[in-house]
């Protein structure tokens, strides 16, 4: 039983071992910046504030990206952690060195996004509301999609009538089908732009699982991870994606955006929620000649 917690607050221990060193190599990029700037004057002292908060503000989106992953489980939380790391070691390098304080905390409510998911049960891909059979829209002018994840849980019904989900912008279309892999076969495939998906589908049985992440080209079954030709290659946003035949899967499905998920669309067991796809940080500066608060719109950097 001691060994077994040892080992868990050794764990914890690395963890936070990590978090410190990510935060200091983000400062010595900070320090970089501003550092290198001299306070004589008004204009100068305005500059090196700027500067300051620029370097700030792109530590956040790495912040962002870094905890956020493919994992929309908990990020807010895991975000929050990072910020207050991020605040003690800035306070710790920055503050003792030329008296500048800072805080930051995530504002979930000034934050931009929509997510929505059917997680828990599985479902046939049907509009939430009722209705919908042929084809629905599942949003609409998407410019920032954190995450489009389909588990392709199984097939629904008889025929060879696969459900499609369709993105298009102004000019081109993508799609993937959740189809049988041939008519009357309980066997499940997934095809791109009609091209089959090679070790995503085929030789998969009807009980094997297969998660898709649409955005960036993956497929994930029991045993392989392969790739696709995502849409966000393809295609250039806004983008509008639209559900046709959701009855003839069953599938769970999440997706995280900027763009209109028409409410009228969304009912219980879904849900439609907000979600920081860009979040909202309020930074609060303490220096020595003033103190100040920002809001800012974090841009989430995945490179």
């Amino acid at each position: 039983m001691v060994a077994n917690e040892r080992g868990q607050l050794l764990l914890i221990g690395g963890i936070a071992v990590a978090i410190v060193v990510f935060s200091t190599i983000l400062f010595a990029h900070s320090l970089a910046v501003t550092d290198g700037i001299t306070t004589t004057g008004s204009a100068e002292t305005i500059e090196r504030s700027a500067d300051r908060e620029a370097s700030v503000e792109r530590d956040l989106g790495r912040l962002a990206a870094e905890t956020r992953g493919d994992d929309l489980d908990g990020f807010e939380e895991r975000y929050e952690n990072a910020l207050r790391n991020y605040t003690e070691t800035h306070n710790r390098v920055v503050g003792g060195s030329s008296g500048v304080y800072l805080n930051a905390k995530l504002n979930e409510s000034a934050s931009l996004g929509t997510e929505v998911n059917q997680t828990n049960p599985p479902a046939q891909f049907k509009k939430p509301t009722g209705g919908g059979g042929a084809e629905w829209t599942l949003a609409e002018n998407t410019t920032q999609i954190s995450v489009f994840k389909i588990a392709f849980i199984d097939l629904n019904g008889p025929g060879n009538r696969p459900t499609t989900i369709s993105v298009e912008n102004a000019t081109s279309e993508w799609t993937m089908a959740l189809d049988r892999a041939s008519p009357g076969s309980s066997k499940k495939q997934v095809q791109v732009n009609g091209g089959d998906v090679t070790g995503c589908s085929g030789a998969a049985s009807r009980s094997v699982n297969i998660t898709l992440y649409l955005h960036n080209g993956t497929c994930l079954t029991d045993s392989t991870s392969v790739t696709f030709v995502p849409f966000t290659d393809q295609l250039k946003g806004p983008y509008n994606i639209t559900i046709k035949k959701g009855s003839k899967s069953i599938v769970q499905y999440r997706v995280a955006a900027i763009g209109t998920f028409p409410r009228s669309n969304y009912a219980s067991p879904v849900a439609r929620v907000n979600y920081p796809v860009i979040p909202a940080v309020d930074t609060t500066y303490d220096t020595p000649s003033a103190s100040y608060n920002r809001t800012v719109l974090v841009e989430v950097d995945d490179g």
